[in-house]
């Protein structure tokens, strides 16, 4: 099947009774569906698990699709509300800072320089800072800085205002910066004992 044409002729072929269609949606945005749920839930099985019983409600709810948004916004709420409903019934559990490797030499081996070193434990560290938040604000977090969506294509989402977004992203931001320097001085306290 020819993968280069927009949603909607995907949408429209699915709606007509061509299931074949949909295999190009979920190829199409598996990869960003998954990633949207692994940041939101932290552990790769249950990740597959949501972006699966995503992928089965978008199918069963096309019908229901009035475009009034872009079919990605429309996807992503779907895969944020199924995301959010799976913490809370999951209860998932809490990184400790001893689940955090201790510094970038830790990356020394697995890069080529120092600097790649740093890099790599930074993005480390601020993955580890976006895991420690609340789940609603780590998709918060995801959408904006990750998926580059708007404020405005956020909030049609998640059903939250575009005000409260933009607070929200203040404090998951002002939350991560602190759980990294209490980070720091932790690991600072301890190489001096």
């Amino acid at each position: 099947m020819q993968t280069n044409k927009n949603d909607q002729y995907y949408i429209s072929l699915i709606l007509s009774g061509n299931r074949e269609a949909f295999s190009v949606i979920v190829e199409r945005y598996q990869d960003n569906v998954y990633n949207l749920a692994l940041k939101i839930c932290n552990s790769r099985e249950d990740a597959e698990e949501i972006a699966q019983d995503s992928f089965i409600k978008v199918f069963r709810s096309l019908v229901t699709f009035k475009g009034k948004s872009s079919f990605t916004t429309w996807l992503y709420r779907i895969v944020y509300n199924t995301s959010i409903t799976f913490i809370r019934t999951n209860k998932p559990g809490v990184l400790s800072l001893q689940d955090f490797p201790a510094d970038s030499v830790d990356f020394i081996r697995d890069c080529e320089t120092e600097e790649d070193a740093d890099i790599e434990y930074m993005k480390i560290l601020l993955a580890f800072a976006l895991q420690k938040l609340g789940h609603e604000d780590r998709a918060i977090i995801t959408m904006h800085y990750y998926e580059d969506m708007s404020q405005n294509e956020i909030s049609s989402i998640t059903g939250l205002s575009r005000s409260n977004i933009k607070v929200r992203l203040f404090r998951a931001r002002k939350k991560m910066q602190q759980i990294i320097e209490k980070y720091k001085i932790e690991e600072f306290y301890h190489e001096q004992v």
